[in-house]
């Protein structure tokens, strides 16, 4: 009696993390799908400098120049020990509004100095004003690889 007491626990606990795995799959591939699809009606961008604490730049009617046509064409998990390599606080942080309500936002990572990124994070290494940034989505812990339109726009922005 008592061992098919532990043996319905252990297969309860185990049901339990199984739903609960489908369930954060579920959620994360309706995110993924809600950005794909209102991804053409990003019309405001705003940038924050979180050094500064406040909205550096925000734009509507560039918005489309800036905005990444395919932002989640191709995106992966980013690792704690990846995550390591860059800073600890992002330099930025993006928001893509669609009418007026945020539809995403990523942060700015630069990569620390000396740091060596592996052979599959070199792919989502960009280059803007001599520093390395990555583009990294921290709702779903995930970095983007599409990143010539957020390139723009740090170069722009660091001209100011």
């Amino acid at each position: 009696m008592r061992l098919m007491r532990i043996a319905l626990i252990l297969l309860a606990v185990i049901l339990i993390f199984f739903g609960w795995t489908a369930y954060k799959e579920k959620g994360q591939k309706e995110r993924i799908n809600e950005i794909i699809n209102k991804q053409q009606y990003v019309n405001e961008i705003e940038v924050k400098d979180l050094n500064k604490g406040k909205i550096i730049w925000t734009t509507k009617s560039e918005a489309n120049q800036f905005k990444e046509q395919y932002p989640l064409s191709h995106i992966e998990n980013l690792k704690k020990e990846e995550r390591n390599q860059f800073a600890e606080k992002p330099d930025y942080t993006i928001i893509y509004k669609a009418k007026g309500k945020e539809l995403y936002k990523v942060e700015i990572l630069h990569l620390l100095d000396n740091n060596k990124v592996s052979k599959e994070m070199n792919s989502f290494i960009f280059h803007a004003n001599d520093e390395e940034y990555i583009i990294y989505w921290a709702e779903q812990q995930k970095v983007f690889e599409q990143s010539s339109n957020t390139q723009k726009l740090l170069e722009r922005i660091q001209k100011k």
